[in-house]
């Protein structure tokens, strides 16, 4: 599914949809989307998709991949996967404040484990 569908699908709940408005506000759609997976294997645009369940988020943008994944119920590791397309110390800027995004919505969630 390509990323203008998956962020228009209404499956999603309602923090998801926040952040998803949010970040299409704020980076062109076409270098930027987020993918979502929760404890039971539901993607964000599945209608079954629980986001207390959260257990991972990718965040594409430009040529990187953030991974953000939770460890326990409130402790995440974010990283970007070591490839070819290291970040540029220009890149940290816009990465910091995508993170601050996805983080604020994810924050307002009742994780559940």
């Amino acid at each position: 599914m390509d990323s203008k569908k998956r962020t228009e699908v209404c499956g999603m709940n309602t923090n998801f949809k926040n952040m998803i408005a949010e970040l299409k506000a704020t980076y062109d759609s076409s270098s930027f989307y987020v993918e979502a997976i929760d404890l039971k294997g539901q993607l964000e645009f599945d209608k079954k998709f629980d986001e207390r369940l959260l257990e991972s988020m990718k965040a594409y943008y430009k040529d990187h991949t953030i991974f953000i994944e939770r460890e326990r119920i409130n402790d995440w590791k974010i990283w970007e996967r070591v490839d070819k397309d290291y970040l540029k110390a220009y890149d940290f800027e816009e990465v910091g404040k995508i993170l601050n995004i996805i983080m604020k919505h994810v924050n307002r969630i009742d994780l559940k484990e």
